[in-house]
């Protein structure tokens, strides 16, 4: 068994992690950490995970590393770099799965210009792999150090990153993708607020959504390359992300998808559209194509909870631990 804590898990993301992490054969689950929730019993936060454990909810600072093999770090973005340096001093063999945006890239003037403070923990930026499972999954298996992506960027590299290995990625490349009301987190705000939801789609940070910064990193593309327009929609879970690719034939990219994913255990490919519905509250991702022989679109369904931050991040620690990339993780989604 695995011993495992979980910094964060109050959260929705972190929340996600505890319902996978308390099935997984392999894990002892140790503590989870939340600041607001500390003493609390993790049950009487998150109902749904009754019966399931009698642990409580423990404060950051008394959580003992040296007692665990791996932690995950469900922090909001800016917090994990204050914290990495400090478990590593504890633990020097810790394993580490970042779900935030802190150690994504190596790049600490991009981190600065998009996540607004000057990283904390610039040094320690090289040693992190970024977790792109399918793309990554050598070089994950066995990592000490892994960035788990963000949830649009996690749609948008499977809709581009087969595209890129088979040579296809070029000229400008349109993208929207439209995401549920968790990607905003559990606090409270206007733009999450349920009589602005429920009926709404809203575009945000068009043409300058942080995640582009991984993105372009992880392709080597540039802001003139690939525009992308993320929106707000009217339900919780979940992002369908569509790509437009003027001059490109749609057979060539249903082959570059399949090809791509051919092996992939958590990424179907389908002829046409994906339905949203088929992947929340699963760890699975659909990719989808279509068009003519002069332009083609692609898209790709995920749940932000599970495929773009917490089962990846699940994936990701199985490869880093020598376990079977699939454990913990079959669990089928309802059809309705």
């Amino acid at each position: 068994m695995i011993r495992v804590g979980v910094f964060g898990g109050s959260g929705y993301a972190g929340g996600e992690l505890l319902r996978y992490l308390l099935g997984h054969p392999d894990v002892d689950l140790r503590f989870v950490t939340s600041r607001s929730s500390a003493g609390t019993p993790i049950a009487a936060q998150l109902p749904n995970l009754a019966g399931f454990t009698s642990l409580a909810f423990t404060d950051p600072l008394q959580a003992d590393v040296r007692v665990v093999d791996a932690a995950f770090m469900a922090l909001e973005h800016n917090a994990s770099q204050d914290v990495v340096p400090a478990l590593l001093a504890a633990n020097p063999a810790l394993k580490i799965v970042d779900l935030a945006g802190d150690f994504r890239t190596p790049d600490p003037a991009g981190y600065e210009r998009c996540y607004g403070r000057v990283h904390s923990a610039a040094g320690l930026l090289p040693r992190f792999v970024y977790g792109f499972t399918e793309a990554a999954r050598d070089r994950v298996r066995g990592a000490q150090l892994v960035a788990n992506p963000g949830c649009f960027a996690t749609s948008l590299l499977l809709g581009l990153w087969p595209l890129k290995e088979a040579g296809l990625l070029a000229g400008t490349v349109a993208a929207t993708g439209i995401t549920g009301s968790t990607g905003a987190g559990v606090k409270l705000t206007e733009t999450t607020h349920h009589p602005h939801r429920a009926t709404n789609v809203r575009a945000y940070k068009a043409l300058a959504h942080q995640h582009m910064l991984e993105v372009h990193h992880f392709l080597g593309t540039t802001d003139s390359q690939l525009l992308f327009v993320p929106q707000s929609g009217p339900f919780a879970r979940g992002i369908f992300t569509t790509f437009v690719f003027p001059g490109l034939d749609a057979a060539a990219l249903g082959r570059a998808y399949a090809e791509a994913y051919r092996d992939a255990p958590f990424v179907k490919v389908v002829k046409g559209s994906p339905e949203l519905r088929l992947v929340q509250d699963t760890p699975f991702g659909i990719v989808g194509w279509d068009g003519r022989a002069d332009a083609a679109c692609g898209f790709a369904a995920i749940d932000n909870l599970a495929k773009g931050a917490a089962t990846q991040a699940i994936q990701n620690f199985n490869l880093m631990c020598g376990l079977a990339e699939q454990a913990g993780l079959r669990h089928a989604g309802g059809f309705v």
